[in-house]
């Protein structure tokens, strides 16, 4: 290898791509995408809802309530941090009737205070409103209001008691766990003391023993939950990747075909591997220069993490396979942008139907199957050794396809 050489054909590729700008500002969209996705992110951080409540369909809830009583205080003193930024307390008039139309994303928890016409007493209607046929969107903010609910209800019965002169010690107290498992717990439990009561007064003597007490627990021991920002981040670096190895380097390559400067180049002191070797220095850290930006913007550390980088240079290699296999097969720049499109579209479709009818064996042999799997550990920065295998197979197909264009190019690169 020559180094002025290839120093010449990586200039000509810059220019190429400062003359035509179409790359440039698709590149310069991509990060401006990655400005905003990390910028304006409501209720990220500690325990804040953030994407997933973007997921979820509901993002905001308003608690209305036609008379700020003492249960109303109670409810607004117990909102969680993690719920904070997202629930909101409303006063509204008593004769409000009609349907209040909520922007998208919006639930609403109505506290309304009034009289039961059957018996002249005041009672106390508590409605929840959630996005049609999606009951489960307001799940976060049922749980909070559930126990924030049944605890200010202790609160006014202990206030009863003590009024009427009984005493309040003797009532029970809700479950004090943190989860939201405490409804159930505490319905086991007056079962456990209603059939001990009905026990004590029963006059004969047991002929079996009583029912075994059970306990409740969860762990969070299962999967992770799928992050809505890292799974954009993740999108958007494997877009970089496939933009630049994938569509930019087939559709230039076959306008220097269609234009002749493949074969000025194939007449010109250049070798063919000098010219292959400039191909894959240049795409390759085009798209790898683009994609660090992007997962820079998203979260620093992971540009200091090995493993980001090795699923970087596994994924640029592999689409630099791929482009340089259509470019190789294609004729014209429609050809190979058709191409492109074609092979994302079908391996999408191969994967989708796989792993719906749970077919084994061939998504194995997808790069797109290890790739993204790969970069979404190395931005979570939640990699295991179920992750390295991955590497490790994206490494070899990415191999495979490098091997296969490199042995296209030199059969039918300058036809």
């Amino acid at each position: 290898m020559r180094i002025y050489i290839l120093r010449a054909l990586l200039v000509k590729e810059v220019q190429r791509h400062f003359a035509n700008r179409g790359g440039i500002a698709l590149a310069g969209l991509l990060v401006v995408a990655a400005l905003l996705l990390s910028v304006f992110n409501p209720g990220a951080g500690a325990g804040g809802t953030g994407g997933g409540a973007l997921v979820d369909g509901v993002h905001r809830c308003i608690v209305r309530y036609n008379d700020e009583t003492p249960f109303v205080r109670e409810l607004s003193s117990h909102v969680p941090p993690a719920l904070g930024p997202s629930v909101m307390f409303q006063q509204v008039p008593a004769n409000l009737n009609e349907l209040v139309q909520d922007p998208p994303g919006t639930g609403a928890i109505w506290v309304r205070e009034t009289y039961d016409a059957a018996t002249g007493r005041p009672k106390r209607v508590v409605t929840i409103e959630h996005p049609p046929e999606l009951a489960a969107a307001m799940a976060p903010y049922e749980a909070w209001l559930w126990r924030a609910a049944r605890d200010a209800r202790q609160t006014e019965a202990v206030a009863y008691l003590r009024a009427v002169g009984a005493d309040p010690s003797r009532l029970i107290a809700p479950d004090p766990g943190a989860d939201d498992l405490w409804a159930v717990r505490d319905s086991f439990h007056q079962l456990d003391a209603q059939v001990a009561r009905l026990r004590d007064a029963a006059p004969g003597p047991a002929t079996i023993p009583p029912p075994v007490p059970i306990e409740f627990k969860r762990e969070g021991i299962g999967a992770k939950t799928l992050d809505f920002r890292s799974a954009i981040a993740t999108g958007m670096v494997v877009f970089a990747l496939y933009f630049s190895c994938v569509y930019l380097l087939p559709t230039l390559n076959c306008e220097e075909r269609e234009r002749g400067v493949l074969l000025a180049q194939a007449l010109s002191p250049a070798s063919p591997a000098e010219i292959l070797t400039a191909k894959f220095l240049f795409y390759p850290a085009l798209g790898i220069g683009l994609a660090a930006t992007l997962a820079g913007i998203y979260k620093f550390e992971i540009l200091e993490t090995l493993f980001f980088w090795l699923a970087l240079l596994a994924m640029a290699t592999g689409f630099l396979g791929i482009g340089m296999t259509v470019a190789t097969l294609a004729k014209t720049q429609r050809a190979a942008f058709m191409g492109s499109m074609c092979y994302l579209l079908s391996v999408a479709l191969v994967l989708m139907i796989c792993q719906q009818n749970g077919i084994p064996g061939i998504p194995y042999l997808a790069l797109e199957f290890h790739g993204p799997r790969v970069l979404h550990a190395a931005i979570t920065m939640s990699y295991t050794t179920e992750h390295w295998i991955h590497l490790a197979a994206a490494a070899g197909l990415a191999g495979c396809w490098v091997a296969v264009a490199g042995w296209l190019f030199r059969r039918r690169g300058w036809q």
